[in-house]
């Protein structure tokens, strides 16, 4: 387990003063009522590659849908603040493990105006990579 502090040591020396991005996303998968939260943040360079750090949250509750997706996003918009607060990194853009086809588009105008209201870009699937890829498959 890596601590924030040497998530930062470690973002450092990999960027190594070279312009990278910082891609944030979650995406979740349960059964009954536990529910498993998986959000990643992806380091990338363009060019050389990227890294990546992901943090589990369990949770014994029913969500809805709707719910479901607006608490992924949560957690994403949580983790840009953490690390903007503590590292000093704020240009993260958020990924939204929701888009224009399915049941998600009926909540898409409410999930991508947080993330807007709470001053993030953001990418919708099938864009959203670190949720939709990177975050699935730490939920399985």
């Amino acid at each position: 387990m890596v601590g924030l502090e040497d998530v930062g040591k470690i973002i450092r020396t990999f960027t190594d003063g070279k312009p990278f991005r910082l891609y944030i996303g979650t995406d979740s998968d349960g059964k009954s009522d536990l529910i498993l939260f998986a959000t990643v943040l992806v380091v990338y360079i363009a060019g050389t590659g990227g890294i990546y750090f992901y943090k589990i949250k369990k949770e014994n509750r029913h969500y809805d849908i709707y719910s479901r997706l607006l608490q992924e996003v949560h957690l994403s918009v949580e983790m840009a603040n953490l690390i903007k607060e503590t590292l000093n990194i704020d240009h993260a853009e958020i990924h939204i493990d929701a888009g224009y086809d399915g049941e998600s588009r009926e909540i898409l105008s409410a999930l991508v105006g947080y993330v807007k209201g709470m001053g993030y870009t953001f990418k919708l699937k099938p864009w959203a990579f670190a949720a939709s890829k990177i975050a699935h498959r730490h939920t399985k």
